[in-house]
C-alpha cells in the first residue's frame, strides 16, 4: 500500500518514551517517511529534526493522523 496524501501525524515509538510529530510523505507498507518532524521526549523541550526521518514500521507502536 502506497501513501501519497501529506498528513500531520503523531508517531509513538514501541520504546514507549519517544514520541514524533511531522508531516507524513510517501509512505510504504515497510517505512514511514516524515518531514517538518520533532521529537517529544519526557521532561524535555520538543527538539526539531533537520531533513526527512524514515521510521521503519517494526518501530512504531501506534500513529495518530491530525489533520
Amino acid at each position: 500500500m502506497l501513501t501519497v496524501r501529506r498528513r500531520t501525524v503523531v508517531v509513538n515509538l514501541v520504546d514507549g518514551r519517544t514520541t514524533m510529530t511531522g508531516t507524513r510523505r510517501l509512505s510504504w507498507p515497510w517505512q514511514v517517511k516524515l518531514t517538518g518532524a520533532e521529537v517529544h521526549r519526557p521532561h524535555s523541550e520538543p527538539s526539531p529534526l533537520d531533513g526527512t526521518v524514515l521510521i521503519p514500521r517494526h518501530r512504531i507502536d501506534w500513529i495518530q493522523v491530525v489533520s
